[in-house]
């Protein structure tokens, strides 16, 4: 999912150009962005020698639901009337006691025009750094769709959902000692998390 965001959303930028002098060219536009995440499904794959020597290679799925809560501010521009690309960043929590600070960059699309009330969607894709243990960077993309409701000339307000899926590293423990597997011995350290999001963001 993540690999196909990115280029899509290149896609699409490349194509609106066509579109910024017909529509009185690039508009630069900001906003604040509040969300709530239910992650429902985390998946992981270990590969990693213990303590005792041998290797261990094993890997589940398991459905386990957490809330988290995320704010985020952006900033980018309007190219021509009906696409936005803006970088978001903020602080997003993605598991139980799992906080990130991600660095997005999202392409929004409105059909009416991005001034005026009806149909959003969007898609987003970037880096995401840990807040704490294993601070090693990891990925994180979105996409999802919504309705935005015009307030006043470019003052809008968006109310979104969306699927959101986020790369992580664990802190493997080894079953004969009980202590966290040194990075030295692990050839294969990948989670990924799942979650539903509903935001309310303000565009200006």
């Amino acid at each position: 999912m993540i690999k196909k965001i990115l280029p899509a959303i290149l896609l699409l930028a490349c194509v609106s150009f066509a579109d910024i002098h017909a529509k009185g060219g690039i508009r630069f536009s900001y906003g604040l962005e509040w969300s709530y995440a239910g992650t429902f499904l985390r998946n992981w794959q270990y590969n990693y020698i213990c303590s005792e020597g041998y290797r261990i290679i094993e890997g589940d799925s398991k459905w386990r639901y957490f809330s988290n809560g995320g704010i985020m501010a952006n900033a980018g521009a309007d190219i021509g009337s009906k696409v936005n690309l803006s970088i978001y960043s903020g602080l997003t929590g993605v598991y139980f006691k799992r906080w990130m600070i991600p660095v997005e960059l999202r392409a929004r699309f409105c059909p009416a025009g991005l001034h005026k009330t009806g149909l959003i969607c969007f898609a987003g894709a970037g880096a995401m750094f840990p807040t704490s243990v294993r601070r090693e960077t990891c990925l994180g993309a979105s996409a999802g769709a919504g309705y935005r409701m015009s307030v006043f000339r470019d003052i809008s307000i968006d109310f979104l959902m969306s699927l959101r899926i986020v790369t992580d590293h664990d802190q493997i423990i080894d079953p004969d000692s009980g202590s966290y597997v040194p990075t030295t011995d692990i050839t294969k350290n990948a989670a990924k998390y799942a979650a539903f999001q509903i935001s309310a963001a303000i565009n200006f």
